[in-house]
């Protein structure tokens, strides 16, 4: 087993990373697929070309994202600013409709190398930073920027360190300057700036050192030396915001989940209430048909009691005057009028059918052999527009099962769930995050709803994203 173990080693390899990202893509599929198509093939034999020029490597793309390595950090960024330069010169010369512009970020780290894939932290900060990025613009890590500083004559301002989402550690980031400025001139500006405030703050505490002093010279009560406590309380007041801004995100997000979990128990509630209104309907009919049935059960066992009634069923006050005399036994001829009490046959077969109805719906009753299709909608997100698409669904043992993507690929979806009796049905699952800027992450998805009118309708959410679902099942040999 150790043999086995060491044949294999993890290759790991020092590289430079380019991730770019189109802005806007979602929202311009959603209006035009071909166009935007066609737009999105002329960028991208743009970009390719270019990283094939700068002796890159393309190792991943995702619909309108790329993943590039080279093995020079100077040759990733000229590559980088080529593309955005050929993409702008190329927007300014096409109509508005036909314009799609790009975020790219460069990364250099050590990475894990899988056959023709890339994996590692090193992947994961490329794509954070283009995240970041300005629509056209660039930002570089601070690996980067000390590759190629005094080595190209470009512009980068100095953003700081940032906490980028899934990062332990925050990166300095730079972004590219399009006016020119010469690189390292922008690290020598935060030292100088520090040392203008340190002298600003101390002439600043001098003077008030002396209005203090003066003012006590005025006046012979010391009042003026209570002047110092409203400074360390406007600084105490300072303070406080950064906490209460961290506690109200805190209770958004708690409001928020409440929020969500309110109105899917609202959701639970309005269709658990639509199902008792079902069963009392149900139930009422039922009650009919029994109330029904039940005269008519009676009658073909009251008329043998006393035959002499049947002569005047329809008034029971004279029907107690031939009780009494011998008129009621000459009548022999009722026996022409006795066929009246047959058709109790046919009242209790009338009503044993009304049970037959309740029974469960088509979809209800689910087979292995059953198939079906899924419309899922779901709303607008961050900078991701809304969609629509259409799933197949199969079942599984009884369960509904939805899967979309392969497994642990971007854009897997797999969420399964048994309906009930009455028609109420949960379908849970998770769901590999395909947007680029959470690429690879997984997150959790929930539908739930009722069986009505031939279909399931269900609301639910990918992670915090808004969704609506709509089954049909039919089946299929």
């Amino acid at each position: 087993m150790e043999t086995g173990i060491s044949a294999t080693p993890i290759k790991r390899r020092l590289t430079a990373i380019l991730a770019a990202d189109a802005v806007g893509y979602s929202r311009q599929m959603s209006e035009n697929e071909e166009g935007t198509l066609q737009v999105l093939a002329a960028q991208r034999a743009i970009i390719d070309r270019l990283i094939a020029s700068h002796e890159g490597r393309i190792f991943g793309t995702a619909g309108d994202s790329v993943l590039a390595e080279f093995s020079s950090s100077v040759e990733a960024v000229r590559c980088a600013v080529e593309i955005q330069e050929a993409l702008q010169t190329r927007n300014e010369s096409v109509p508005e409709s036909q314009r799609l512009e790009f975020r790219i970020g460069v990364n250099l780290g050590d990475v894990m190398v899988d056959g023709s894939d890339i994996l590692g932290d090193g992947v994961n900060v490329a794509a954070r930073l283009e995240g970041i990025a300005d629509p056209g613009g660039i930002c570089i890590s601070s690996s980067v920027y000390d590759q190629i500083m005094n080595k190209l004559s470009l512009g980068f301002i100095d953003l700081g360190e940032k906490s980028l989402k899934n990062i332990a550690r925050p990166i300095r980031v730079y972004r590219f300057n399009r006016s020119g400025e010469k690189l390292g001139t922008d690290r020598p500006k935060p030292p100088t700036r520090k040392r203008w405030l340190g002298v600003g703050g101390a002439v600043l505490l001098v003077l008030l050192a002396a209005g203090v002093w003066q003012a006590g010279l005025l006046k012979p009560r010391p009042a003026p030396v209570s002047a110092p406590p409203p400074l360390t309380e406007r600084k105490n007041l300072v303070r406080p915001p950064e906490t209460t801004s961290e506690e109200t995100k805190l209770k958004l997000q708690i409001a928020e989940a409440e929020r969500a979990k309110t109105e899917a128990e609202l959701a639970r509630a309005r269709t658990d209430a639509e199902l008792a209104k079902q069963r009392a309907a149900a139930l009422r009919v039922e009650r009919k048909d029994a109330v029904i049935a039940s005269p008519t059960r009676a009658t073909p066992t009251e008329p043998p009691k006393s035959p002499g009634t049947t002569p005047t069923p329809s008034s029971p006050a004279p029907a107690s005057v031939p009780i009494s005399g011998p008129q009621a036994a000459p009548p022999v001829s009722p026996p022409a009028v006795q066929p009246a009490p047959l058709p109790p046959a046919p009242a209790a077969i009338v009503s044993t059918p009304a049970p037959l109805t309740k029974t469960p719906p088509r979809a209800l009753l689910l087979t292995d052999s059953d198939r079906g299709m899924a419309m899922r909608t779901c709303e607008a997100f961050e900078d991701q527009q809304a969609f629509n698409d259409k799933i197949p669904v199969r079942v599984l043992n009884n369960e509904i099962v939805i899967e979309y993507g392969k497994p642990g690929k971007p854009g897997h979806l797999f969420i399964s769930g048994r309906p009930s009796s009455d028609g109420h049905l949960v379908l849970s699952g998770t769901i590999v995050a395909a947007a680029f800027r959470y690429r690879g992450e997984q997150h959790r998805a929930r539908f739930e709803g009722a069986y009505r009118d031939g279909r399931y309708e269900l609301n639910g959410f990918h992670g915090k994203r808004r969704c609506t679902m709509t089954i049909r099942m039919d089946s299929q040999p």
